[in-house]
C-alpha cells in the first residue's frame, strides 16, 4: 500500500478496516484540519457536513444548519422525541448537531466520537450553551470512543434514537456497525443519519476524487444501506434523495477557500494543503455536475416496536 505523504492527504490509498479509524482522526484532528474545516465546511460555525439549499444563495453555514433541520425533523417523525428520549449521537464531531437536538427537544444526547479535541470543543460549547451547568445532570455527554471496536456492552437496550451525519462513511465494517446500532436501541427505536455515497452504479475508480481527500474503505451506495438496514434488524426503510444539492455545496466549498485563504494561511494551514483541496473540490463539482457519481440525503428507519 502506498503510504500517504502528508497528514489529510490520502492520494492513491484506500484503506483497510484496521487502518481506517486512526486515519479518520489525522483527517480531522490535525489542527491545520481543524482550521480548514471550520472554514471550509463550518462556514464559521461547528458543523462538519454537507448542507441542503432552500435558496441558490444560501451560504455553506446555512445550507449546513438546514442539514440539522432535516436531519432532527426526520428523526422526531420517525419516533418522537421528548424531554425523556436519550439519543447517541454517532460520531459527533463539534457537537453541533448534538447541542441543537438537546435545544430543541429539550432530551439528554449521548455523543460518540474518536478526536479528543473536537470532544472537548464539545463540551466546552455545551457548557457556554447553557445545555451543561454545573451540579445539575448534563444534557451532552460526550465519549471518546472508535465505534469500529464495537459500543459498550452496558448500553444494550440503553437509547431511543440514534443519529448520525457524514459519518458511516468512515465505518471500518458497516454491517457490523449496524448490528451494534440495533443492539444499543430500545424496541421500537429510531435511527436517522445523512451519509456521502456513490451513487447507484458509479464506478469506485470515479470516486477517487473523494477517497483521496477522506478516510473511508469503499464508499456506500443508496441500495447498499437500504439492505445493510434491512438485513440488521431495521424496518420501515426509506431515503430522501438530496444529490441534486450536492453540487452546489461542492461549489460553496471551493468559494469558502478562494474567501478565506488569507485568513486560513495565518492561522497555519499550509498553502499547499490548500492547493490540493482546491484541485480535489474544483473536479469534485465538475464531476458531479456531469456524470452525478456521488450520492447523499437522510436515511430513517425503526426496530419494531411502540414509538413511546
Amino acid at each position: 500500500m502506498t503510504t500517504a505523504a502528508v497528514k489529510g492527504d490520502f492520494k492513491d490509498t484506500q484503506f483497510s478496516q484496521v487502518e481506517v479509524a486512526d486515519k479518520v482522526v489525522e483527517q480531522y484532528d490535525d489542527e491545520q484540519a481543524r482550521v480548514f474545516y471550520k472554514y471550509v465546511m463550518g462556514g464559521g460555525g461547528l458543523d462538519i457536513h454537507y448542507g441542503a439549499y432552500c435558496k441558490s444563495t444560501d451560504t455553506v453555514y446555512e445550507s449546513s444548519k438546514e442539514t440539522n433541520d432535516r436531519l432532527l425533523s426526520v428523526l422526531n417523525w420517525t419516533r418522537p422525541i421528548t424531554s425523556d428520549s436519550l439519543v447517541l449521537d454517532v460520531g459527533s464531531g463539534h457537537g453541533g448537531l448534538s447541542h441543537e437536538c438537546a435545544l430543541r427537544f429539550g432530551c439528554q444526547v449521548h455523543g460518540i466520537n474518536i478526536s479528543p479535541q473536537q470532544n472537548k470543543m464539545n463540551l466546552d460549547e455545551a457548557k457556554k450553551l447553557g445545555l451543561n451547568v454545573d451540579g445539575e445532570s448534563p444534557k451532552v455527554l460526550c465519549d471518546l470512543l472508535n465505534f469500529n471496536n464495537g459500543l459498550p456492552t452496558e448500553w444494550t437496550g440503553k437509547f431511543t434514537h440514534i443519529l448520525s451525519c457524514e459519518v458511516l462513511c468512515h465505518a471500518a465494517n458497516k454491517p457490523e456497525l449496524l448490528k451494534e446500532l440495533t443492539r444499543v436501541l430500545k424496541p421500537g427505536g429510531a435511527f436517522c443519519f445523512t451519509d456521502i455515497m456513490g451513487s447507484d452504479g458509479a464506478d469506485e475508480k470515479v470516486l477517487k476524487d473523494f477517497t483521496d481527500r477522506n478516510a473511508t474503505t469503499k464508499m456506500a451506495r443508496p441500495s447498499e444501506y437500504s439492505a445493510l438496514l434491512k438485513e440488521a434488524g431495521f424496518q420501515q426503510i426509506s431515503f430522501n434523495d438530496f444529490s441534486p444539492h450536492l453540487v452546489h455545496y461542492f461549489q460553496g466549498m471551493v468559494d469558502q477557500i478562494e474567501k478565506h485563504r488569507g485568513d486560513m494561511l495565518s492561522e497555519g494551514v499550509d498553502s499547499a494543503y490548500l492547493d490540493k483541496w482546491m484541485t480535489s473540490l474544483t473536479s469534485r463539482v465538475d464531476i458531479q455536475k456531469n456524470h452525478e457519481v456521488f450520492a447523499w440525503g437522510i436515511f430513517s428507519c425503526r426496530l419494531k416496536g411502540p414509538i413511546f
